[in-house]
């Protein structure tokens, strides 16, 4: 069966204020397929997210979603399409004067036609599947670590987004008490009709529900293969990364 192409970056290149940078990166997603982006630092990964967010907006190369350029987007296309990316930051930026609750709400209330009694039902499902009936009412400087990155999970994927973008989720996180998110992720990750990018520094949490990996290094591509191609790390980059050693063609700084 031939799936959608839902986004193709191609030829994207820039380097930030902040240093990071990528090179002529190119790659693409069909519907349906979950992609893990990860490096060591500075290696390019860090701008993945932002530029298909669309809030760098400085760069060269093009990006298309369904087929069409984003840059010819104009204000009316532009909000629509931001409406349906998902995006988890890696600070995962809830509102502080709002509740759980409330930063759940957050994108419903701006961006949906639904009723408040249709809201509530959806938060309240959310809430339930991600465990955060405990702290609903809580604002973000009450919550631990993992109800942070629960809450900031269930916003994201409330609109029910066509592409979700997933950054540095598990940085300073227990593993243990993550695997409520990953769980959560994992189920959502299985939907034939939803594609998800995973920006990380540690693959291995996603080998079992992600289709296939991209290593950066330096702002360049220098491994692309599939679930099978990573677990048997037939590449030198890759095999240095997972085996955390200094040896091996990348320098670390």
């Amino acid at each position: 069966m031939n799936r959608e192409e839902l986004l193709r970056v191609e030829s994207v290149s820039l380097t930030d204020a902040g240093g990071a940078a990528c090179g002529d990166v190119s790659f693409s997603m069909t519907r349906g397929e979950n992609l893990v982006i990860f490096g060591p630092e500075d290696s390019g990964a860090e701008v993945v997210c932002p530029l298909i967010a669309g809030t760098v907006i400085s760069f060269d190369g093009e990006i298309f979603f369904k087929g069409r350029s984003v840059e010819s987007y104009d204000y009316v296309e532009r909000h629509n399409y931001r409406k349906e990316l998902g995006y988890l930051q890696k600070n995962y930026g809830l509102i502080n004067n709002m509740s759980v609750e409330e930063n759940i709400e957050l994108p419903l209330r701006y961006h949906s036609r639904l009723s408040s009694g249709e809201i509530g039902s959806l938060v309240n499902r959310l809430i339930g599947e991600l465990g955060l009936e405990h702290c609903r009412a809580l604002r973000p400087v009450s919550l631990s670590g993992s109800e942070t990155l629960r809450t900031a999970y269930c916003r994201s994927i409330a609109l029910d987004p066509d592409l979700l973008l997933i950054e540095h989720a598990l940085e300073g996180q227990c593993l243990l008490n993550s695997r409520q998110f990953l769980r959560a992720l994992g189920r959502w990750c299985q939907r034939d009709d939803r594609s998800v990018i995973i920006v990380t520094y540690e693959p291995g949490p996603f080998v079992d529900f992600s289709d296939r990996f991209i290593m950066l290094y330096e702002g360049n591509i220098v491994f692309s293969g599939s679930r099978g191609d990573f677990l048997a790390r037939q590449n030198d980059y890759l095999d240095q990364y997972m085996r955390s050693s200094l040896d091996g063609p990348m320098k670390v700084r």
